[in-house]
């Protein structure tokens, strides 16, 4: 088996304190434009820290008030105004934005259809999805490729055939165009994101886009016409039969239609992001791509919960990387965290971004280095290691995109090789997921 030694150390391209990628002035002017660009060295090695600026968020880094704010007192820091007004275009109604029982009834019902017993169902249709793909790489002469609008296309893919199992109705191509338009619409940022409390944004109008009614119109059509025809064995399929074990309520047709889009949303540009995170560092580091090579061929045709590296892979990208860089709660009322007094109404950020590279925590924390997820070393401890949140709202697709992921990695590396994009033109930048600023163009080749 090959190991990764010092020699082999890889430092991707990031923002972070003492980086010499951008000057001080480029990660300033930087700002809002990415949330992560500017971080002061005191975000990634401090417990909490506010900037010295009136009506400014207050940042928690340390495990226990993260496990405050996001587990013991949930209730007591919602989401927020501002948060409701950027999502509520995509989510509606449904699973993110709700509260209370609404939002209880709706999770437990939900849990039901992504038991991560039963997302190993679909790891045939994300291989023959990633197959379809490469292979249309190897028609088209295996030419340089956009890593991101290439698995922006996979996950798309995937997200209809097993959430919409084929969606005949459906003009794949013409829904994607749909998609990625509202998608574009609902991701723009304003400067009172930024620079206005979380009180300014109560009751003012979220992001207009012609796209949505559209959208779930079609959605709802899709729903009230799987009520009854077969089941076809999709998350459709499994979201319609749905029910709190507690109360044996089920998702209305609004409620599915809301958060069908809103996973549609999450589980393809997350997904995506993600994934073109992982390749890049893999084709710029070959210790990791020969160590992955080796576990597939001694793999056998085993399932992907067995590709313990591939995880470890992963769950670093994830850590370097994370696509939901930043969680963000509002104080319902005045209160204390830690040394720190909190007004009602004030926004508190738990930046991922830089607990996942504090140093405290992380040795060399801004290397690449998959040893750190071995199996034979003890996991991060808790709120230190967030890639898909934490406490009762943790992202509930967190088991089908692993699974995805790996299936998705360990069906392309065998039969494509990447050749690393220039360096210079690598750099994550914040949407509403984190992703590259410009196109990360890798070569392919047959192996």
């Amino acid at each position: 088996m090959v190991s990764i030694s010092s020699h082999d150390v890889f430092t991707p391209p990031a923002p972070y304190p003492g980086s010499t990628d951008l000057s001080l002035f480029q990660k300033l002017s930087q700002n809002p434009k990415s949330q992560i660009a500017n971080l002061p060295a005191r975000v990634y090695d401090a417990d909490a820290w506010k900037p010295p600026l009136p009506g400014m968020p207050l940042f928690i880094m340390a495990p226990d008030l993260i496990k405050t704010v996001l587990l013991d007192q949930a209730d007591q820091f919602p989401h927020g105004a501002l948060f409701e007004r950027i999502m509520k275009p995509a989510w509606g109604d449904g699973l993110l934005l709700s509260q209370g029982d609404d939002w209880k009834t709706q999770r437990r019902a939900a849990a039901q259809a992504f038991r991560a017993a039963g997302m190993a169902a679909f790891v045939p249709t994300f291989v023959a999805e990633t197959e379809k793909l490469t292979e249309a790489w190897g028609t088209k002469g295996f030419e340089r490729i956009d890593l991101h609008a290439q698995m922006k296309r996979l996950t798309f893919n995937i997200i209809i055939e097993t959430m919409l199992s084929g969606a005949e109705q459906i003009d794949r191509d013409a829904f994607r165009d749909t998609v990625q338009a509202f998608f574009a619409d609902i991701s723009k940022l304003r400067l009172s994101y930024v620079f206005r409390s979380d009180r300014y944004h109560a009751g003012r109008r979220s992001v207009a886009s012609a796209h949505r009614s559209d959208l779930v119109a079609h959605i709802c059509r899709l729903v009230q016409l799987r009520r009854s025809a077969p089941p076809r064995g999709d998350l459709i399929d499994l979201l319609l039969v749905a029910r709190d074990p507690d109360t044996n309520t089920t998702l209305s047709d609004a409620q599915l239609a809301d958060n069908i889009l809103g996973f549609i949303l999450a589980g393809y540009e997350t997904t995506a992001a993600a994934l073109t995170w992982t390749l890049y560092l893999i084709s710029e580091h070959s210790p990791t791509e020969m160590k992955l090579l080796n576990e597939y061929r001694d793999a056998d045709g085993e399932g992907v919960d067995d590709l313990p590296f591939t995880q470890q892979v992963i769950s670093e990208a994830l850590r370097l990387y994370p696509p939901a860089f930043m969680l963000t709660r509002v104080s319902a009322k005045a209160t204390r965290l830690g040394e720190n007094t909190v007004k009602r109404g004030q926004r508190i950020n738990i930046p991922i971004w830089a607990i996942h590279r504090n140093s405290k925590i992380w040795p060399r924390p801004h290397v690449f280095d998959p040893n750190r997820f071995a199996t034979d070393q003890p996991g991060p401890a808790k709120y230190t290691y967030m890639p898909f949140g934490a406490g009762p709202r943790i992202c509930i697709g967190t088991a089908f995109a692993l699974i995805e992921m790996r299936s998705i990695i360990a069906t392309i590396l065998p039969k494509i090789r990447f050749s690393p994009a220039p360096r210079s033109s690598v750099w994550p930048v914040t949407e509403l997921a984190l992703v590259p600023r410009n196109k990360i163009i890798v070569g392919l080749s047959k192996r």
